[in-house]
């Protein structure tokens, strides 16, 4: 088993399996929980959606990671807000946007909504792209009914430190906690759990904001842009193209920093 991991279960992300970079999602994965008399007991994944953290022994490196984790979620919330800003500008130029005029996430997001315009012809291909669409449009039903969930419902925090469940905690939308502690579990597993807590928390915080970006972001391309089908037909592509660009901001980051090491090096 590995030292570390972090796995959100219960979830499918629309053609992805990760999140900022940080959560592997896995809806299938296994999990741990307490019964009622708090003995540790092996399960199966929980329909909730569950925020699995595993934790090196050592406390200073569980911290350590902890922390470069939580900076992972701000960066792409950073990130987050940038392709806001780029979805903004694209719908402003609305039918004027040329493909001559756009590189990188923005040609390829408006490839993609242009594709969409032959789903309403008569033909062949139209019927084609139509049936193409309607699975999307069912992932996208799944993932978003998912998303409502998440909302609605409990959010599940399980931890390990060294392969060893230490805690489980259930969060309310309105903040109730609930906690159930393994027997005899040291204070500093408790610590650690409750910086798990967070760090899950704001995760979700984190995706329910791009869900937001992905929809309104659909809705204005789609009346600028007068797509078919509107907004769920464009959400596939939006949803890409903010993955595109929260990828392309941390690659840009990760090679400003690479370059920065080695000029440090030299010097």
């Amino acid at each position: 088993m590995a030292e570390t991991g972090f796995t959100l279960s219960g979830v499918t992300l629309p053609g992805a399996n990760d999140l900022f970079g940080v959560w592997t999602v896995a809806p299938e994965t296994s999990g741990v929980s307490f019964d009622a008399d708090a003995t540790l007991q092996a399960k199966s994944a929980p329909a909730d959606p569950t925020w699995h953290i595993q934790l090196p022994e050592s406390v200073e490196a569980a911290q350590a990671v902890l922390q470069a984790q939580r900076a992972a979620i701000q960066r792409g919330e950073s990130a987050l807000a940038q392709a806001e800003q780029r979805l903004a500008r694209i719908g402003h130029a609305g039918d004027g946007v040329s493909f001559a005029a756009l590189t990188g996430p923005e040609a390829d997001l408006l490839v993609a909504l242009n594709t969409l315009q032959p789903s309403v012809s008569f033909g062949l291909f139209g019927k084609e792209a139509i049936g193409e669409q309607l699975e999307n449009l069912d992932q996208w039903r799944s993932f978003l009914n998912q998303v409502h969930d998440m909302v609605s419902h409990y959010a599940r925090v399980e931890t390990g430190v060294a392969g060893t469940c230490v805690g489980q905690t259930s969060v309310g939308w309105t903040g109730d906690f609930n906690t159930i502690w393994t027997p005899g579990v040291a204070p500093a597993s408790m610590r650690l759990h409750c910086q798990s807590v967070h760090l899950a928390l704001a995760s979700r915080l984190a995706l329910i904001r791009m869900v937001a970006v992905v929809a309104t972001g659909a809705a204005g391309l789609a009346l600028t842009l007068s797509i078919p089908g509107g907004q769920l037909l464009a959400l596939p592509a939006v949803w890409k193209f903010v993955r595109d660009v929260l990828a392309e901001i941390s690659n840009l980051k990760s090679q400003i920093s690479n370059s920065k090491g080695e000029q440090d090096g030299r010097d």
